[in-house]
């Protein structure tokens, strides 16, 4: 079961790259508000995430998904 458990956790982690992509593409005139306040949200998210791998692995995962849907939102345009 842990296995399994591992796995689709694998998969929800990386689905925040397509929708990071996505968000991007929907909200870009919220993009230039934002983009001198995520930087620093991306430091506290790395940080509680992990912290939070020593403490509960679920509420870090969350944390990793929404730090790497962050960081592909607001670099999306040099992935292309």
């Amino acid at each position: 079961m842990q296995t399994l458990q591992r796995v689709l956790s694998a998969f929800v982690i990386l689905s925040a790259i397509p929708i990071g992509m996505l968000l991007a593409y929907l909200t870009k005139d919220e993009k230039d508000i934002y983009k001198k306040y995520f930087p620093a949200f991306l430091w506290v998210l790395a940080i509680l995430a992990a912290i939070f791998y020593t403490m509960n692995v679920l509420t870090a995962l969350v944390l990793t998904f929404v730090f790497i849907l962050v960081f592909t939102w607001l670099f999306s345009e040099k992935l292309k």
